[in-house]
């Protein structure tokens, strides 16, 4: 084979292995997609693996933020509180900080997606004021809390006389597998379903589920500081709209309303809500329905690293 063959081969199977990289990352429905919100880390060597006592080394604990789902995270809307160690005993003012600044979320652009930002948290100068008579290797625990919002759609048929059917019907009333897309977030929308209820009546069924590691807290859970808040656990604020607002569901979980808060169960929670269909039209027709899920999310991260005693070295 000769060289220039050689040369267009590579080239082809190049632009190939190219194509098929820009592929992954298309989008191709209504959202990104992704089952994340916020990604949380320590920065490289921030806190590092080993320190001195004594006052004898200054160092920096950095938590690295990443939004890599769809909601724009608002300022001051993330919180880090360290925890594992008396923040006093390493010159630290405060075990809390709190982001100033607006978050952006992945998005969409001409059919690719678009990187969300990122940033951090940074404890600086901290420092170890104790002279110790041995090595104590300890850890360190960041809470990481930040307000995030799920967006789903779907859609129902509806149709004034509910249990009538027609051949010449569009769509069907009655469906147990009603097609959902969700926005890239922790929380999820699953298993929607539709039924017949009444005359002029149907049932939308779904499941709210949390898919991620970390708890749902509802909005406004958290201010200045990240802690444990065991009564607002599993809780979140869920939404109920039609797309052209002339259909307003009334949701059992919900208080017979469209809008309230839940609390999820092994992580999940099944809504269920009724459509009134007298001022559909009489031949089926499709509505969009968007759910909303709007909750502060909650994340921990940790790390060992040794205080070393600087008079043995």
């Amino acid at each position: 084979m000769t060289f220039k063959a050689v040369l267009a081969l590579f080239i082809v199977s190049l632009l190939f292995i190219i194509g098929c990289v820009q592929d992954d990352n298309l989008v191709s429905g209504a959202f990104v997609g992704g089952t994340n919100g916020l990604s949380i880390g320590f920065g490289t060597d921030a806190p590092p693996s080993r320190v001195f006592d004594n006052n004898e080394e200054d160092f920096d604990i950095s938590i690295t933020l990443e939004n890599v789902g769809e909601f724009d995270i608002p300022a001051r809307k993330i919180i880090s509180t360290l925890s594992g160690i008396d923040v006093r005993d390493f010159g630290i003012s405060s075990p809390n900080l709190v982001l100033d600044r607006t978050l952006d979320g992945k998005s969409e652009f001409n059919g690719q997606v678009v990187n969300g930002d990122e940033d951090e948290l940074i404890y600086e100068g901290a420092k170890y004021k104790f002279d110790l008579d041995a090595d104590w290797e300890t850890t360190i625990r960041a809470d990481v809390c930040y307000e995030y919002q799920t967006k789903a759609t779907t859609k129902v048929c509806l149709k004034r006389k509910a249990t009538e059917r027609d051949i010449d019907d569009v769509c069907q009333v009655d469906n147990q597998n009603v097609n959902a897309e969700n926005s890239g977030a922790p929380v999820q929308i699953e298993e929607v379903s539709t039924r017949t209820s009444g005359s002029n009546e149907i049932l939308l069924n779904f499941v709210v589920r949390n898919k991620a590691s970390g708890l749902v807290h509802p909005p406004g859970t958290f201010t200045h500081q990240c802690v444990r808040n065991e009564d607002e656990e599993d809780r979140l604020k869920v939404e109920v709209f039609s797309g052209s607002q002339k259909y307003t569901p009334q949701c059992s979980q919900l208080g017979n309303d469209n809008v309230g808060e839940i609390k999820l169960t092994d992580n999940q929670k099944v809504i269920r809500c009724r459509i009134n269909t007298l001022n559909a039209p009489e031949s089926p027709v499709e509505e969009p329905i968007n759910i909303r899920a709007t909750y502060f999310y909650r994340n921990a991260i940790s790390t060992t690293f040794l205080v070393e005693d600087s008079e043995d070295q």
